[in-house]
């Protein structure tokens, strides 16, 4: 599979592996924003990027990650009753939370 984004860290790099699915299908977008930074993503829904998320490895051990997730109102974020900012997640538990987060209907 080609590599995504080749100035990313291995761990990105796996995590935009996995999400090579729904990112080629157009049901998710790579935000071109922090484009040059090799320890942190970002992603967004195509037709509402205030529906997005921010993945980073920096302070997380290795093959850990962190993520910030955004939503388009304060009331979104209250009603998905989940923390906003999630540290010191595995792969899979990641996965799993931008699924919940853009409603990935089937495994990304």
């Amino acid at each position: 599979m080609a590599v995504l984004h080749p100035l990313k860290y291995r761990s990105l790099t796996l995590l935009l592996e996995a999400l090579a699915t729904p990112i080629a299908a157009g049901r998710l977008v790579l935000s071109q924003q922090w484009r040059d930074n090799e320890q942190a993503l970002g992603l967004h829904l195509p037709d509402d990027s205030r529906l997005s998320a921010f993945v980073f490895t920096y302070g997380q051990g290795p093959g850990r990650y962190g993520v910030d997730l955004d939503f388009p109102e304060a009331a979104d974020a209250a009603t998905a009753g989940v923390p906003l900012v999630q540290e010191d997640l595995s792969l899979e538990r990641l996965l799993d939370v931008l699924r919940t987060h853009f409603d990935l209907a089937e495994h990304a």
